[in-house]
């Protein structure tokens, strides 16, 4: 999969964006009980790109560094659309410090993987992802979309704010941080295995 890291980079570049999955487009239908943002904007009302729209939220600054850190910092400034399931700060907090050391270890491959699940190619407002079981991921592995009411979820993270628009696309915010079933982390295996023991010893 380490390709896909740059097969994204030259769509970026030439500003194209392919499905790769069953999903279906944007429906513009509405999901249940999904807050809908307002596009982002500067003073001098020119809307922001994704990657502005999260530097500006501040609550997105462990995302930042993993995106500098796999190479990946510019990556959101490209036409696209795109969408992007941003892991909060909490959200990265989550995960031992044996894993995002593991990750910062490696960030050209486990953790570029992990970045590219979490961004899809053209923009799926939360009523488009709720039309959808699946989306398409640009790291290749479709992440299984869950819409019930009030709660949506993406690979069972769930989304804890819709809609933030921007220019180049739309980013949701959610409180975990997906894995691809193809990326192992040693260090969350080892962690694992370490609760097990203890639980049964």
């Amino acid at each position: 999969m380490r390709t896909n890291y740059v097969l994204f980079i030259t769509v970026l570049a030439i500003g194209a964006a392919v499905l790769v999955c069953g999903c279906t487009g944007p429906t513009g239908g509405d999901a249940p009980n999904q807050t809908n943002g307002t596009p982002a904007e500067t003073p001098a009302g020119e809307n922001l790109t994704i990657d502005e729209v999260v530097v500006r939220d501040g609550n997105f600054s462990i995302l930042i560094q993993a995106l500098d850190a796999a190479g990946l910092e510019g990556a959101l400034t490209g036409p696209g659309p795109y969408t992007v399931f941003a892991p909060t700060d909490e959200a990265f907090g989550r995960l031992p410090e044996t894993v995002m050391e593991e990750l910062f270890d490696d960030p050209k491959g486990n953790l570029a993987e992990i970045l590219l699940y979490h961004m899809a190619p053209d923009r799926y407002t939360a009523s488009d992802l709720a039309a959808n079981d699946t989306i398409a991921t640009i790291q290749g592995n479709p992440a299984a979309i869950g819409a019930a009411g009030e709660r949506m979820t993406v690979d069972g993270a769930e989304v804890v704010r819709a809609d933030m628009l921007a220019a180049n696309g739309v980013v949701h915010a959610i409180d975990a941080v997906m894995i691809p079933p193809d990326v192992t982390l040693q260090a969350m295996n080892e962690t694992a295995a370490g609760v097990a023991a203890n639980t049964t010893g």
